[in-house]
């Protein structure tokens, strides 16, 4: 049987200790963690809270860590939701992969969320995989795994966020002078009632893209479709269905799906025609649809090499980057900007 216990400078506790924390016996404990079904939900729920309390991992991966190197790099991928669109989440993966597979480092995927977080710490999910660095992307700023980066000391590096870590490394594009730059070639275009159709309030690329588009207008509008094209079509279409002469001129979509959802909403409203349309991340759909769509091309499979590059680097070297990519504005037909 798997016995859990923590490895660290500080005083070995054994599985009497979580035993104590969680008001239940020995051999109870013995019993959940080891994945036995003779136990209550109630007993599960109490063992698996205070192991999770006192951070522990099983004896297999201790042993596995104190008898060699760790080569091992997880990348953690959160809410990926075919609604919000999985093409990202695959590209990032690929690229990971690609450079990995260049090196002597093992690959470990994992797709997390809120409740998932909630159960498990990161610091427990990398000490019971071995893992010897993280890659990671998505989480919102109210994710238990992103306030846990803000005292993480596992070489990690962030895509798309901003950890107040000084060790965590990051990889990103500019997303605020990029929103800056369309809002400002929207303006210089003609258009000057622009609509910022944003993503989640928690997400901290929504700030960043919000943030640039509001430092280019003096007086904003934002509203907020959860990265998700029928989300963003239903907002648009009831926005202009209920006004005789539309108020804005322009929609800048913080992401192409919901840049996907605005413009069908125009088409079924006969408006397509007279709002230009600009999206975010350059997904394939966005040379395929019609209209085409402008969008700020961001290079994701780069973005993953990097990140994988990036973390090896720490591991080995100790050495922490804040990497930023290039960016493209690719003007299609639904914004001559």
């Amino acid at each position: 049987m798997i016995e859990l216990e923590r490895f660290s400078s500080m005083k070995k506790i054994t599985i009497k200790d979580v035993a104590a924390r969680a008001g239940v016996s020995v051999s109870a404990v013995s019993h959940v963690l080891n994945g036995y079904s003779d136990m209550s939900a109630t007993t599960v729920e109490k063992v698996q809270t205070a192991a999770k309390d006192l951070g522990y991992v099983a004896n297999s991966a201790a042993r596995q860590l104190s008898s060699k190197k760790s080569k091992t790099i997880a990348l953690i991928l959160n809410e990926i939701n075919v609604a919000r669109g999985v093409a990202m989440p695959l590209e990032i993966i690929s690229g990971v992969i690609d450079y990995l597979d260049k090196t002597d480092y093992e690959f470990v995927f994992y797709a997390t969320n809120t409740e998932k977080q909630a159960h498990k710490t990161l610091r427990q999910f990398c000490d019971e995989h071995n893992i010897s660095g993280v890659i990671i992307q998505g989480l919102r700023v109210t994710d238990p795994y992103y306030h846990e980066l803000e005292h993480f000391t596992l070489p990690t590096v962030a895509i798309d966020m901003n950890i107040r870590n000084k060790r965590i490394g990051t990889v990103s594009i500019d997303n605020e002078t990029a929103a800056f730059e369309v809002t400002e070639r929207l303006q210089a275009s003609g258009y000057h009632q622009i609509l910022f159709v944003n993503g989640g309030r928690k997400a901290a690329v929504s700030h960043e893209r919000e943030s640039g588009y509001r430092k280019s207008v003096t007086k904003p509008s934002v509203i907020f479709a959860d990265f998700r094209e029928q989300v963003a079509f239903d907002l648009i279409f009831a926005l202009f269905s209920a006004e005789k002469k539309p108020i804005y001129d322009a929609i800048f979509a913080a992401s192409d799906l919901m840049a996907i959802g605005c413009l069908k909403a125009l088409k079924k409203l006969d408006l397509a025609s007279q709002i230009a349309v600009v999206g975010f991340d350059d997904i394939t759909l966005t040379s395929y649809f019609t209209p085409t769509i402008t969008t700020v091309h961001q290079d994701v499979k780069t973005i993953a090499e990097s990140a994988a590059k990036d973390v090896i680097e720490h591991i080995e070297k100790g050495i922490i980057k804040h990497t930023i990519v290039g960016y493209e504005i690719v003007v299609r037909e639904s914004a001559a900007i």
